[in-house]
């Protein structure tokens, strides 16, 4: 039987056509472009998405905390633009200290952070590449006390309609709308996104003159006839005010002779002295100490003061001889640290120096230390001034960049916020210490606190009532410049300018008096599990330490003694229920004030 084989049939080829080639490149990019935009979002994760500055410095890339610490460092001084109340051809100025004006960091990073995470997918998507490609500029909202500025509308309100009242004769008046006033300004100071100067019109109402009164009786003689206005003016800050014919009389008592109630007078311009006078700002520098050159890091600003005696003096010239104007003396005031004058501070060398650790923090206490040292970077003391750690430092609070950490709480350590800043303290009191300087208000911990080595140099702060305190003695500027190494776990304070001829030997710490803490101390926590037991605090010794420093100048050596007295901590352990605990009395330890560890 004969039979055919059949051979297998070939497959037919499959032939790619260009379209599939573009196909899987399209694909190839979509799959790029995605893993792209995952590793952007996951990169991004609690950060601010790149392009984003607040009042020009960069932000993007950081996360809150650090954008906050940056924008302090940056901004230590982030100037408020001029503000004044007008009303016709009259200006009243205001200032940032009388109506609590202050930027809202805080607010400036949360809007940061928003940018790039609301709407759809495709909406954030796109933002975020508008972001990265242009970038955006992020205004710091200001901040108001509504209450206070109330208050000063109020008084120039009493002032204004006074006057209309007295210049119409009475036959009408004007009312001025305080809240709308108040409503007015605050809304152009949060819109103010240029810092450009701030003037706002007092909102005013026509009132109706009320009916005609009744004739008066012609008295026998005729009465003496109202005076003024007086118009007070200073041509070189360019500011005008007014005493209106129902303020003169009440500061005249007579015309001829003429005779003031300068208590009154006084009292009026020393209100006015409110409103006109500018406290000066005083410069920040950096001191490079390879090339020896000082740089600015914020500009001095002069200020401005009313002369009440001057003022008065040219109010009672003018009533004399029956001008209408009279000079409202203001006087320029220098700041302390100018920067006009740098070439003659003497910042020309390292004078003192000192380091302490902070390795193993929290990251809230990590971030506090570099919160409290940005305060002080770049801050000149002028021969002869006193240094205090607390008016540069501020209020230690959230609403001031700090966060919750470890203090110093009576007889525990609790959380509350600016745990950390001691570390600040301690460390430029250690430079001062080791400069021979002054030292006018330190105060040590209550216990001691490990993070700082060797008791006996230690400094705590507790704003606004424990401070630390200390006098320029070198003759020449100081110049503190603060290092912080958050990787390394160092802070270091160096103090530049003009290293005087002393020798300062700081001895070892002697310590006496040494106190057993006794023992430890359990408390029953219901969140344990029954037998579960958790230490919270550590037990170190009370003493007392005595530090010598002996300071060699011209000649002449002197000692002092620092005296450090620490009570003795216990160990405290949480238990759960059930636990078995010793027996052992347990007397509460005498209460420290609280700290900052």
């Amino acid at each position: 039987m004969q039979s055919t084989l059949r051979l297998p049939r070939s497959s037919p080829r499959l032939r790619r056509t260009p379209l599939d080639f573009v196909a899987i490149l399209v694909g190839l990019l979509a799959l790029t472009l995605c893993s792209l935009a995952f590793f952007w979002q996951f990169w991004h994760t609690n950060r601010i998405f790149t392009g984003v500055t607040v009042a020009g410095v960069p932000v993007g890339g950081l996360t809150r905390s650090e954008a906050l610490g940056q924008l302090q460092r940056s901004l230590s001084r982030y100037p408020v633009p001029p503000i004044s109340l007008a009303y016709q051809n009259r200006q009243w100025p205001v200032t940032a200290e009388q109506v609590g004006v202050r930027v809202d960091l805080l607010a400036a990073i949360n809007q940061a952070y928003l940018l790039g995470r609301q709407g759809n997918l495709a909406d954030r998507l796109a933002d975020q590449f508008f972001l990265a490609w242009w970038g955006h500029e992020v205004a710091p909202p200001l901040q108001v006390d509504e209450n206070r500025l109330r208050h000063l509308v109020g008084q120039v309100a009493t002032a204004v309609q006074a006057s209309q009242s007295a210049a119409e004769g009475g036959a009408a008046a004007i009312t001025v709308d305080i809240d709308a006033t108040v409503a007015t300004l605050v809304q152009a100071l949060h819109t103010n996104a240029t810092g450009a100067p701030v003037q706002v019109p007092l909102r005013v109402q026509a009132v109706a003159p009320s009916a005609p009164a009744p004739a008066l009786p012609v008295p026998s003689e005729p009465a003496t006839p109202t005076r003024g206005p007086l118009l007070l003016r200073n041509l070189q800050f360019g500011i005008d005010m007014a005493l209106d014919a129902v303020t003169l009389e009440t500061v005249v008592q007579s015309w001829d002779p003429l005779q003031l109630d300068e208590g009154a007078l006084r009292m009026l311009l020393e209100g006015w002295a409110q409103q006109i006078n500018l406290a000066p700002r005083d410069a920040r520098l950096r001191f490079d100490r390879a090339t020896g050159t000082v740089t600015v890091l914020q500009p001095s600003q002069p200020g401005r003061r009313l002369d009440v005696d001057a003022t008065l003096a040219s109010i009672r010239t003018a009533l004399a001889s029956g001008a209408g104007e009279a000079v409202l003396a203001v006087q320029p005031v220098a700041p302390a640290v100018d920067m006009n004058r740098i070439a003659e501070m003497g910042i020309r060398e390292l004078v003192a120096s000192a380091t302490t650790y902070f390795a193993g923090s929290s990251a809230a206490r990590v971030h506090n230390i570099e919160v409290a040292a940005a305060k002080f970077d770049g801050v000149v003391i002028p021969p002869g001034g006193i240094f205090s750690f607390n008016q540069l430092v501020e209020d230690v609070s959230a609403a001031n960049g700090f966060e919750d950490s470890l203090i110093i709480w009576g007889d525990r350590t609790a959380v509350g916020v600016g745990g950390g800043v001691c570390q600040v303290s301690t460390t430029i009191f250690r430079a001062a210490y080791a400069a021979g300087l002054p030292i006018v208000e330190r105060y040590n911990h209550g216990y001691v606190v490990s993070w700082y080595g060797e008791p006996g140099l230690d400094a705590t702060i507790f704003t606004p009532t424990v401070d630390l305190r200390f006098r320029n003695d070198t003759g020449a500027y100081l110049l503190i410049e603060p290092v912080v190494d958050s990787q390394g776990g160092t802070i270091t304070f160096n103090l530049y300018g003009t290293r005087p001829d002393r020798q300062v030997i700081v001895s070892k710490p002697v310590i006496s008096d040494v106190i057993d803490p006794g023992p430890p101390v359990y408390t029953v926590d219901e969140s344990l599990a029954p037998g579960q037991k958790k230490q919270v605090e550590w037990q170190q010794q009370g003493m007392t330490v005595k530090v010598e420093r002996t300071i060699i100048e011209n000649g002449v050596s002197r000692t002092e003694t620092l005296t450090s007295k620490y009570q003795p901590w216990r160990a405290v352990y949480l238990v759960g229920p059930g636990t078995e605990i010793p027996a052992t009395p347990t007397p509460a330890p005498e209460a420290a004030a609280p700290s900052t560890p």
